[in-house]
C-alpha cells in the first residue's frame, strides 16, 4: 500500500505507529526482507515481535541495512495501550547504530518516537505518529542528522472487504509526501493491495497477502520511475489471529 500504515494495526506497528499495537489481539512474530532496486547492498532485513502484557502490548523490533563494511541498524522497544475501545497511544525507544569502516568509528544514538490512534466511528481510523520529536543527532558527529518525521493518516473501511487509507508525511527541511492505499479482500483470507506515493518521483506499489489460520504471507513490488523495482516479502505468525475485532 506504498507505506500507508499509520492507521493499520499489525505486527509491524512498532515501526510505524506504536499506538496500533494496542489493537493486536495476541502474540506475534514476523520477519521481513526488501531489496531496494534489486541491489543487495540496499536491502533491508527486519524482525518484529509483540507480546500482550497486563496493561497493553509490548513490542520488540530490529532492522538492518547495508553491507559488512557499512551498515545501519535500529533496535526498538515499544509499548501500546488502549484507553477504552476507540483510542490508544504508544511509545518506543530506539537504539540507532551506524557501523563505518575502520578509522571512522561507529555512531550510536537513543531516539524516542510515539503515536496515537483513534476510531471516532465504526470503520473510520485516524492516526498520528512522530519519530525523533526533539531533533536529536548522533553525539559522535553533530553533522550526522537523524531525521525528525511526522505522519498523519486516515483510514476508512468502505465496505466489509475494502479498506482505503491516505496519509501525509513531513520530514524536517524536506518536501511533504502523500501516500494512498487500498486493500481488497478478493476471496476469503486472500488480499490484493495497491498504493501510490509522491516520495521523490511518484512510486507505485502492488501486493498480495494470504492468511492461513495463524500464518500470514505478504508479497509486494514497488516501482521507481528511474531506479526500478523493489520486491518485499513478509511472513508473520499471529498467536490467535491478529487484529482485534
Amino acid at each position: 500500500m506504498a507505506g500507508t500504515v499509520t492507521v493499520i494495526p499489525d505486527a509491524w506497528s512498532g515501526f510505524h505507529n506504536q499506538a496500533a499495537l494496542a489493537f493486536m489481539s495476541g502474540p506475534s512474530l514476523s520477519i521481513h526482507y526488501e531489496n531496494h532496486f534489486l541491489i543487495p547492498e540496499n536491502s533491508i532485513k527486519a524482525v518484529a515481535a509483540g507480546f500482550p502484557v497486563s496493561k497493553g502490548l509490548l513490542g520488540l523490533n530490529y532492522s538492518l541495512s547495508g553491507c559488512a563494511k557499512f551498515f545501519e541498524s535500529r533496535a526498538g522497544l515499544a509499548f501500546g495501550k488502549a484507553f477504552g475501545d476507540h483510542f490508544s497511544a504508544g511509545i518506543q525507544i530506539n537504539h540507532l547504530m551506524i557501523h563505518q569502516p575502520a578509522g571512522f568509528g561507529d555512531m550510536h544514538a537513543v531516539v524516542p518516537e510515539g503515536g496515537m490512534l483513534a476510531q471516532p466511528m465504526d470503520g473510520l481510523f485516524i492516526g498520528f505518529h512522530i519519530f525523533n520529536p526533539v531533533q536529536q543527532h548522533f553525539p559522535q558527529c553533530h553533522e550526522q542528522i537523524i531525521p525528525s518525521v511526522m505522519q498523519v493518516g486516515i483510514g476508512y473501511r468502505l465496505i466489509e472487504n475494502v479498506f482505503l487509507s491516505i496519509e501525509a508525511e513531513k520530514e524536517m527541511k524536506e518536501k511533504q509526501v502523500i501516500r494512498a492505499g487500498c486493500e481488497y479482500e478478493m476471496a476469503r483470507n486472500f488480499f490484493l493491495r495497491l498504493g501510490v506515493s509522491t516520495a521523490e518521483i511518484s512510486r507505485y506499489a502492488v501486493g498480495l497477502g494470504y492468511k492461513a489460520k495463524r500464518i500470514i504471507v505478504d508479497f509486494a513490488i514497488s516501482d521507481h520511475r528511474w531506479l526500478g523495482l523493489t520486491p518485499y516479502v513478509t511472513v508473520t505468525y499471529c498467536g490467535d489471529g491478529g487484529r482485534k475485532k
